[in-house]
Parts: structure tokens; sequence; C-alpha cells
């Protein structure tokens, strides 16, 4: 933005806010002029810096032809940002329906959108060829992003995908172990009853030993192991069912009538 040093330029801040606003309600010349020529605090800096030479009809016609459009695009960007601020703190409280970037880029979209229809209004080739690179610019990194954030959300599906299918098939995996593991466990169960059932391990115990000593001594004659042995590897006929089973005997009442 220019920096200006005309007259009205020279005036407080709060003076030339006025001013711009009674412009863009229609405020005529020669009211403007009156009223500001009437002012104490211009007429202070008319005194100090002008040798107190009221402002003149040009000079308000060079503020408007510079300084008002300067004040108005102001105005444009600071409606501008606060409508994104609005549309933010609308998007914080939505943030559960739809992705925040991608609310985001559309408000970014309609900003770019918004500049290029200014773009009609340069009349300067080489300044309206300059705002046009750098939207153009802008645009690219905004498809880009786009693109990007596209390739993370599709990522972002497949691995969820194959997250969920891989607990999927661990479920699975565990489902079947455990099943295997409940089918072990009744195995191990009939070959408990089995060596229950053999002649000298029932009359083991059935047996009141006078000591753990005697009792564990008993059971290692049963399966021809020596007093004083220490780990002695199973035999593989030890884990045979059907070696088991054959020397069980299942004397039950119904089986014996």
């Amino acid at each position: 933005m220019t920096t200006r040093n005309g007259k009205i330029a020279r005036l407080p801040v709060e003076v030339r806010e006025q001013l711009n606003r009674r412009l863009e309600n229609g405020w005529r010349g020669p009211r403007l002029l009156k009223w500001l020529n009437d002012l104490p605090e211009v007429r202070e800096v008319l005194r100090r810096e002008f040798h107190g030479r009221a402002i003149s009809a040009q000079n308000l016609s060079q503020w408007r032809e510079g300084g008002y459009p300067d004040w108005l695009r102001l105005q444009e960007s600071r409606d501008g940002m606060q409508w994104m601020a609005e549309r933010a703190d609308e998007l914080w409280y939505r943030v559960d329906e739809e992705d925040f970037c991608e609310q985001l880029a559309r408000i970014v979209t309609v900003e770019v959108a918004r500049h290029v229809r200014r773009l009609e209004q340069i009349e300067d080739p080489k300044e309206r060829w300059r705002e046009l690179r750098e939207v153009s610019l802008e645009l690219w990194r905004l498809r880009n992003a786009t693109t990007y954030g596209r390739g993370v959300a599709l990522n972002w599906e497949r691995w969820q995908r194959e997250v969920s299918q891989e607990n999927s098939a661990l479920e699975e995996a565990q489902s079947q172990k455990q099943g295997v593991r409940q089918q072990s466990q009744e195995e191990y169960l009939e070959r408990l009853m089995d060596r229950m059932h053999e002649p000298e391990i029932r009359e083991w115990v059935r047996t009141d030993w006078p000591s753990r000593e005697a009792e564990f001594l008993a059971l290692k004659k049963i399966y021809n192991l020596k007093p004083d042995s220490k780990d002695t590897p199973f035999h593989p006929s030890q884990y045979s069912r059907d070696i088991i089973r054959r020397s069980a005997v299942y004397n039950y009442p119904s089986e014996s009538k």
C-alpha cells in the first residue's frame, strides 16, 4: 500500500476513518469539506503543517482516488479475516462431521476464486499478470496439497483395512487355537482316566502311604524307575493313547451285568 503525504493523509487516524465512512455512505464534496475544515483537530494539523490552508476540493478528489480505495481494500481484507475466523469457529464445532483440513481447503478455494474475480478490476496489464501469477502459484499449491491429502486419506483407509484383516485373522487363529487347546485338555483327561484305571496305579491310589517319599518311591517302581533316578526322559510308549488304553481296566456296574 502506497504511503501518502497529502493534507488528508496527515490527519489523525480517527478523522480519516470518519471521512472514509462518510464517503462510503455517499456524502458529497461540499458537505465533506465543510465538516472537515470545521473540526478543531483538522484545523490544528492544517495550521501546523500547511500554513493554515484549508482542505480543498482537489485534496478531497485526490483522497477519493487514492487513500479511500486503499481503505476499502483494507476493509475488505478485514472482513475476509473476520469471515475466516467465524468459519474456523464453526469448523471446530463440526470437526467430528468432516475432516477439518478438508473444510479449511474449501475455504481457501473460495478465497482464491474471489481473488481471481478481482483480477478483472486491475487495468494495468503488467500488474494483472503479476497478480495472476501469484494466484496461479497459490492454486498450484492448493491442488498439490489436495492431491497429497487424498493420497494420505487413501493410505489411511488401506492401512485400516489391513489392520482390520490382520485382527480378524488373529482372532480366527486364536479361536482355532482355543479349540485345539480344549481338545488337548479333553484328551489329557481321558488319558489320565485311563491311567487311573491301570491296576497298579489304581492300587497305588487306594493305598494309604505313610509318607510322600514312600508314595513316590512306589510310583517310581510302577514305572520301572530306580529309587535314586532323576531327570529320566519319557519313553515314547508313555505318550501312546492306545497302549495306555489297553492297560486300563474298567469295571462299571452296568458293564458287569
